[in-house]
Formats: structure tokens, sequence, C-alpha cells
């Protein structure tokens, strides 16, 4: 989808949550971390749930523990028992080339900028033996908004089917793909951090972030022997004053309808390593959007069609002094833009009804002793051109003179997590991850060279992170 400025007003959700805690999901912005209340509830350290001691990605303990809801214990005292934590993430941002003074975010200079991205309080652990969350309540520096941001409340059980083991229960979530416990998705998908003013492609498949701007969805799912697993759920638009009290009324028009979402994994073990590999669809149909208000139909509808294959692979080594692991997944998406493309739409912002757009991104990390890290990845998007889609004619970085998506990128990683290990100083009350991140880009909405008309190259877009992320 186009990046738009605009803030787009969404009509009530048609889908009712009558469950406590509805009030408390809302937008998924920044990918969700190890924090310290989940070690301090089990007694485990931040290492035996996540590869390289802080996440996302989680070990076969930790998909174990948020399939079980987040419920499980094992620590003692007080810490226990209190289930908050915060987050601050503070980032130095350099750019090959200077944004130009009309891409400029408010604020901030046109490069080498030093400053607090985000900070972030969470709940995360045990409500009952069959309850659990994960909430994180979010304050984004660079667009000075409150987020509600990660959410999930579990309910939980567990069984006997056809004498294999199951485990099972239900999750009221905000962004379709958050009841994966694979972690090998968008929502948990590399980069781990990205950079909150840097110049990023203007286009992405819609599980890529619009949905997770404005959803609300149950999801039900089944943990079958620990190799089986499956979910089915559907998701609506967020009612349009929670949106603006949190500043997430971004992304596509209000839902007209359920949007359904299924997953499929499979995963098998054999000595000190794991894989999976998973099939996931996600169908939703939108009103589009005009004079900042929901058209309501008026002009027709915009749906999009998503067919997801993701896969993973770790190498866990004895003691956990050795880590190796591969993660990744395509997305084919069908979109068919009939509201937006309409001649009766004064709006109309899409060149033709069928539009295609598609993105495959695949990494790999290495952890020695789960505290020196390095992580390389790729990340591919391209689809049809489509002039009104993608061709913003403005100088800020953000238009394709071609009209086209088609962006390439390596992303390049060094880190250090001196926490989270079992004979940690202060554990488990604090973790910090200390970053060097460098993206490259080879094509940047639609080609190498002027992409956008004004003479910005791909190249000038390349970005160079440090970063230090704190949890308390």
């Amino acid at each position: 989808m186009k990046m738009s400025k605009r803030r787009p007003l969404r009509r009530p959700s048609r889908l009712t949550l009558p469950i406590v805690g509805t009030a408390l999901l809302g937008l998924s912005a920044r990918p969700a971390h190890a924090v310290p209340s989940f070690a301090a509830q089990t007694g485990q350290p931040c290492q035996a749930c996540h590869i390289g001691a802080e996440g996302p990605q989680l070990t076969p303990y930790g998909r174990n523990f948020k399939i079980k809801g987040y419920t499980l214990t094992g620590g003692e005292g007080v810490a226990a028992d209190v289930h908050l934590a915060l987050w601050v993430q503070t980032e130095f941002s350099s750019i090959q080339k200077d944004i130009p003074p009309a891409g400029i975010t408010p604020d901030f200079g046109k490069n080498n900028n030093l400053f607090v991205n985000a900070v972030s309080l969470f709940y995360a652990g045990r409500i009952t033996n069959n309850v659990g969350a994960f909430l994180q309540l979010t304050w984004d520096n660079v667009g000075k908004a409150l987020a509600q941001d990660n959410s999930d409340i579990r309910v939980i059980g567990a069984g006997k089917a056809l004498g294999y083991d199951v485990d099972y229960g239900v999750s009221f979530n905000n962004a379709p793909g958050w009841s994966d416990p694979y972690n090998s998705n968008y929502l948990w998908g590399y980069p781990y951090i990205s950079n909150g003013i840097a110049p990023a492609p203007n286009a992405s498949p819609i599980l890529g972030g619009a949905v997770q701007d404005n959803s609300l969805g149950i999801v039900g799912y089944a943990w079958v022997d620990q190799h089986i697993y499956v979910d089915f759920g559907g998701y609506e638009s967020q009612p349009p004053g929670y949106l603006k009290i949190f500043g997430e009324d971004d992304g596509p028009g209000s839902s007209t309808g359920i949007e359904p979402w299924a997953s499929f994994t499979y995963a098998w073990f054999w000595g000190n390593s794991n894989a999976h590999v998973g099939a996931h669809f996600f169908y939703g149909r939108f009103n589009p959007t005009t004079n900042l208000r929901s058209t309501d139909g008026k002009f027709g509808h915009d749906s999009y069609a998503d067919a997801m294959i993701s896969n993973g692979y770790q190498y866990i080594g004895d003691d956990q002094i050795q880590i190796f692991t591969i993660d990744g997944f395509l997305d084919l998406e069908a979109q068919q833009l009939k509201g937006s493309s309409s001649l009766l739409n004064p709006d109309q912002s899409s060149s033709k009804p069928a539009n295609r757009l598609d993105e495959f991104r695949e990494w790999a990390t290495y952890y020695y002793q789960d505290t020196y890290g390095a992580v390389i990845g790729y990340d591919k998007i391209w689809g049809n051109r489509n002039q009104l889609l993608y061709n913003t004619g403005a100088d800020d970085t953000t238009g394709s003179i071609k009209g086209s998506p088609n962006s390439t990128s390596w992303n390049f990683e060094v880190n250090w997590v001196p926490f989270g290990k079992e004979e940690s100083l202060w554990r488990p009350f604090v973790n910090l991850r200390l970053g060097l991140q460098y993206t490259l880009y080879t094509q940047f909405n639609g080609s190498g060279h002027n992409y956008d008309g004004f003479g910005r190259n791909a190249s000038d877009n390349n970005t160079t992170l440090l970063y230090a992320w704190t949890v308390f």
C-alpha cells in the first residue's frame, strides 16, 4: 500500500468483543522482546526463552511459554508476582545522503540524529492458571504519540486427543500473525529494530504494517504433540475513537466485515536442531478513504488476499555456547482495489483495480554464548507498476518515477547482550542489547538510480544505525 501522510478516520468496528481488556488492545508497531517480568515469573534467565538472550526469536522453551499463555511459573519472591517492565530504545542514525527538506521528520535534522526512539511500559505475565497477557503501551518519540503496541491476552487449556498431548487456547490480539509461536513473520521478523526517521520503501503487503495499525481479533489455536500447530480466527478494524487516542489512525479504511486468518505449521526435532515450515492465509476487505473519512463502500471496496509460507531452522549447541538460526517468509498478495481505482472516487489513489505486491524476507543469526551476535538479512519487495499508487511526485524520498514498488535491501548487524544469562549481574531485573546495524539498498521504489525523478539513488538511503535497548 502507498504510505500516505493522511490519517483517515474509521467507523467503529462491527465486531464486538465483550472481554476484559478489549480497551487494552491496539497497534503493533515495534517488535517485542524479552522482559524481566517473564524471567522473574518463571525463574529462568532470558536466554531460556530467547535466542540471543533478548529476542524476539524464541527457543523451543519460549514457544511453549507463549502457547501456554505466559502462565508458566517457577520464580520465587515478590518479583515473581510483579508483571511490570520498562523498555527504552535509543538510536543514532546516519544516512548516506541527507534527507531533502520535504522529507525531514519534524523536530529532527536532515542527518546524523541521536534520539530516544521509544519508551514502553509492559504488563507481561500470568493472571490466573489459565489466563495470561502481554500488553505494551509505547510513547513514540518520533511520531510524538502514545501507542498501544504489541498486545495479547490468552485463555488456555490442555488435554489429549487420539492419544496425543494437545495444548489449546484463544488469543485476543491486535495483529494477524501475533498468534504464531515461531515468530517467522512480519510482526517478529528481522530487522528487529528499525530506524524511525530513515527513508523506507513506499510499499509493503498489508500484513507488513497496515492491518497491524488498526486491527482487533480473536484467534483459536491448538498445538498437537509439539509438532503440529494450527490456528484460525478473524479481525476487524478498531474503533476510530480508540485509534485517535493512541495516535494510530493510519492505514486502510475500515474493514467491511470479519477478516479471516488461518495458519498451519509443522515442526520437527533432531539432536541439537529443530526446524519448522508453515503456511498462513489472510483476507481483508476494506473501504477506501476519501477526504480523511471512510467511504463506507460508496465507490466500491478494496480487498487483499495473502498467502504466506514461512520457514525456520535452529541449531542450539550444548550449554547454548554456539547458536545458529535461519528464518524467513514469502508473502504473495493479490489486491483488488476497486474502490481506490474508481473514477467516481475524488481521491482516486490506484491506476487500476488488479494489483500484485509480494515480499520475500530471509535472515540468519549467529550467537556465541548468547552474548556476541551477528545477523545478515535480505528483503525483496516486488509488484506491478501503478503510477497513482506509488508515484507521489514529491521530492521527499518517497516517490517512484516508474510507479513501481520494487525494492531490494541487505541488512548487516553485530550486537552485544551482556545480561540475560544464568550468571548475569542484576538478574532478572535488567537486560540490554547494544547493536550496530547497516542497511544497504540495491533497489528502492523501482530503481537503483534516480528512483524519485529528483536525482536520488537507492544507495543514498543506505543507513548506519547504532542502538541501545534497555529493559528493566
